[in-house]
């Protein structure tokens, strides 16, 4: 009879355990980075775009951002990234406009520049 599960010396196990615990750390910072430096490159295209409106559709500001981008895989829309900056109070809470969700623009932007470093 054998075992149903292989032996992995103790050894090999503890470097498992910290190569995966690294990876998480790490890949949570480097989602950080990657959404900081989105926001960076993409906002004059979203200044330009919306030049001239007051509110800005939620689902615009992602496709302006790129946000839907970052991690194509777990996040294909999008939604998740822009969730994330709205509960860490980067940019402020969305209202409701005809059923849909939007933000002031100035509002919006002058956030968005402040929180990448532009201001």
């Amino acid at each position: 009879m054998g075992y149903a599960v292989d032996y992995v010396p103790t050894r090999e196990r503890r470097k498992i355990k910290k190569k995966y615990r690294r990876e998480h750390v790490t890949s949570k910072a480097v989602r950080a980075r990657d959404m900081r430096n989105a926001v960076r490159w993409n906002l004059p295209t979203l200044e330009h775009d919306t030049t001239g409106t007051a509110t800005v559709d939620r689902s615009s500001v992602i496709n302006l951002l790129r946000l839907d981008r970052i991690s194509p895989t777990a996040d294909p829309t999008g939604d998740h990234a822009m969730q994330q900056l709205v509960s860490e109070g980067i940019v402020p809470k969305p209202f409701r406009i005809a059923g849909n969700y939007g933000f002031d623009r100035d509002d919006l932007i002058t956030s968005l520049k402040a929180w990448v470093g532009l201001l």
